[in-house]
C-alpha cells in the first residue's frame, strides 16, 4: 500500500457563482522512501495540491490519505518547507530548530532534545552559525535552517513547496545537491513542488506534470531511471536525460497549447448615433446643437385625423 494516496480529489475557491475550480480528478500514489516531484506552471495549483496532503486545505471531492488514514488536518507526520523560510526572527538557528523538537518530542529529556537539534544543525552544515539570528544569515542558510527544522521532526513525509525559488542559481544548485544527499542518507518520503524541469529530473525518482487544464489535473508520471548520485555537469550530455527533459517539457507545452482562454465581457453600445449627412450641407452640420444621442431619443404617440 502506498504511504500517500489521493483519489478523485477536486478543489476550488470562492463563493458559488464566482467560484474558481483549481484542481480536478487528482489521483496520486507515493510509496514510502520515494522522491516525487510535481512540475507545473506558476499559478496552476501546485501549492493547493501540496496543501491537500499537508492538511492545510480539504478536498471538495475525493479523499487524501496517509498510511491508510484520511488526512483531516496538519500533523507531525508531514513536514512542510515553505518558499519563504518561515523562521522566527527573534530566535537563533538552534532555537528555531529546538522549537519544533520540543513540541514533537515532549517526552524526551532536555539532553536528548539538545543532541537531536545538534544532529540536524550538523546535517545541514550550519554548526558555525548555530547562535546566529535569521537576519545574520544568507538566503541559502535560512533555507537550510527551514529544512533542518522540518527534518528534525522526523516526519514520514517531507513536503517542499518550491523551497529554492527565492535563491540565486548557484546557491540553488548547492542546496539541491545537499538536500538530495540528505534524502539518500535518510530515505524520507519526499514530495517536491517546482516549476523547473531540470530541477525535477535532477532530484526525482518520478516526475509528474501538473497539466494547466483549468482546472488542473495530473499527467502521466515520468520515471527518472538515472543513476544516483547525479552529477549536473554530466547530465547535460546524457542522452537519456535529454530525452526525459524533452518529454516533460513537451507534455507541459502541449497541455498549455490546448487551452482556449475564455472570458466574459459586457459590451456597451456608444451613446452617440451616427449622423446622416446625405442631405445636410456643411453649414447646417456646423450649426447643429450637438451629436444625436440614444438617450435623447423619445417615443411619442401622435393622433392623426383620418
Amino acid at each position: 500500500m502506498s504511504l500517500i494516496e489521493i483519489k478523485g480529489a477536486a478543489k476550488g475557491f470562492g463563493p458559488a457563482g464566482s467560484r474558481t475550480e483549481v484542481l480536478k480528478d487528482i489521483n496520486l500514489a507515493i510509496n514510502e522512501g520515494e522522491f516525487v516531484v510535481i512540475v507545473g506552471y506558476s499559478g496552476s495549483g501546485k501549492s493547493t495540491l501540496i496543501n491537500l496532503i499537508s492538511g492545510l486545505v480539504k478536498p471538495d471531492a475525493g479523499v487524501a490519505t496517509i498510511a491508510g488514514e484520511t488526512i483531516t488536518g496538519p500533523g507531525p507526520d508531514r513536514g512542510l518547507v515553505f518558499q519563504n523560510y518561515s523562521l522566527l526572527p527573534w530566535l537563533t538557528v538552534e532555537e528555531n530548530i529546538a522549537l519544533a523538537v520540543d513540541e514533537v518530542f515532549k517526552e524526551w529529556t532536555a539532553v536528548q532534545r539538545k543532541e537531536h537539534v545538534q544532529k540536524y544543525i550538523d546535517m545541514v552544515k550550519l554548526k558555525p552559525a548555530a547562535h546566529k539570528l535569521p537576519k545574520e544569515l544568507s538566503g541559502g542558510m535560512r533555507q537550510r535552517v527551514a529544512v533542518a527544522r522540518t527534518l528534525s521532526m522526523q516526519p514520514k513525509v517531507l513536503l517542499l513547496d518550491e523551497p529554492l525559488s527565492a535563491l540565486d542559481a548557484l546557491t540553488r544548485a548547492t542546496i539541491q545537491d545537499e538536500i538530495s544527499e540528505i534524502w539518500r542518507q535518510n530515505l524520507t518520503t519526499v514530495l517536491w513542488i517546482t516549476n523547473d524541469p531540470d530541477e525535477a529530473l535532477l532530484l526525482a525518482d518520478r516526475v509528474i506534470p501538473l497539466l494547466p487544464t483549468a482546472p488542473a489535473t495530473l499527467g502521466e508520471p515520468i520515471v527518472v531511471d538515472l543513476d544516483r548520485p547525479r552529477d549536473r555537469k554530466s547530465l547535460n550530455h546524457d542522452p537519456k536525460f535529454k530525452k526525459l527533459r524533452a518529454q516533460l517539457i513537451n507534455t507541459l507545452l502541449d497541455a498549455k497549447g490546448r487551452i482556449k482562454p475564455k472570458t466574459s465581457v459586457k459590451l456597451t453600445l456608444p451613446d452617440i448615433l451616427p449622423e446622416d449627412l446625405t442631405h445636410v450641407n456643411s453649414l447646417q452640420f456646423l450649426n447643429r446643437s450637438g451629436p444625436r444621442r440614444r438617450s435623447d431619443s423619445k417615443r411619442e404617440e401622435v393622433e392623426v385625423a383620418v
